[in-house]
């Protein structure tokens, strides 16, 4: 039997570097959780949350600012206030102040990754106005917060 020498020619190394750029690339975006260095915009939003009674208002007053969180993990948004307006209820036909209750309004700032197609989201929540989401803190969690209001200021400071 005869044996073939193999000669590496012009055509064998640009296939090799080929293959060993593509597998640099591939590990560089895998690596970096296939966000690939991507731009961050500034995001500002106020969620509703209604009804709450007037013991929490006080309460949540000690955390903020707080860190937002999901499934264990912290986001790069944080509740940086919280105001207080008194729940009106209907009482005989007329609207009247609640004086056990309250509604809270929590302003949000942060940023988010830009995206081909802007989506504001804290976690794996979209934030839109009108929609109902979790608002949570290592230390304040509202089940039903409602996002009233969503701006991309081009500077939070």
């Amino acid at each position: 039997m005869s044996q073939k020498k193999w000669k590496i020619n012009v055509i064998d190394i640009i296939a090799v570097l080929l293959i060993v750029a593509v597998g640099v690339f591939l590990f560089t975006r895998l690596s970096s959780g296939g966000s690939g260095g991507s731009e961050t915009v500034n995001i500002r939003y106020t969620v509703l949350c209604e009804n709450q009674p007037t013991e929490i208002y006080e309460a949540v007053q000690q955390y903020v600012p707080g860190t937002l969180m999901a499934s264990g993990a912290l986001y790069n948004q944080q509740i940086v206030s919280v105001e207080a307006e008194p729940t009106l209820v209907c009482s005989n036909g007329e609207w009247v102040e609640d004086p056990d209750h309250m509604d809270l309004t929590f302003t949000v700032e942060g940023q988010i990754e830009r995206e081909a197609v802007l989506v504001a989201s804290a976690g794996n929540q979209e934030i839109r106005i009108g929609k109902i989401i979790i608002l949570k803190t290592e230390y304040i969690e509202f089940e039903e917060a409602m996002v009233t209001s969503v701006s991309y200021p081009e500077s939070l400071g």
